[in-house]
């Protein structure tokens, strides 16, 4: 049986286990809608991009670069969405060794 400074102290910590959780989805949610947004933002920018002219190269060093894309939206998406990936990746890296190292510094202490 538990006394009745122990129910509050477990009423306390299960608030804060549920207040903890609910910060969580939060966060989850909140990443979630920024990175839908940022794509959303690059694919309307390569959208754009795409409708732009084409400028011809003065000499014939320019001709083959990034011939790959030339021509078509679909380059444009594809290196849009390429680089929303590699920035995405870069930044999930960084806040996971921030809270590694976060975390080793608790211990530590």
């Amino acid at each position: 049986m538990l006394t009745s400074e122990e129910r509050v102290e477990e009423l306390h910590r299960r608030m804060a286990v549920m207040k903890d959780m609910k910060s969580r989805r939060e966060y989850r949610i909140k990443t979630a809608a920024a990175a839908a947004l940022c794509l959303a933002i690059a694919v309307l920018i390569a959208l754009v991009v795409g409708r732009l002219p084409v400028i011809q190269p003065q000499s014939e060093a320019g001709i083959a670069a990034a011939s790959i894309f030339a021509g078509t939206v679909f380059g444009y998406i594809l290196v849009a969405i390429l680089a929303f990936c590699l920035g995405a990746l870069v930044t999930i890296f960084c806040f996971r060794l921030k809270r590694r190292m976060d975390e080793e510094e608790k211990e530590r202490e």
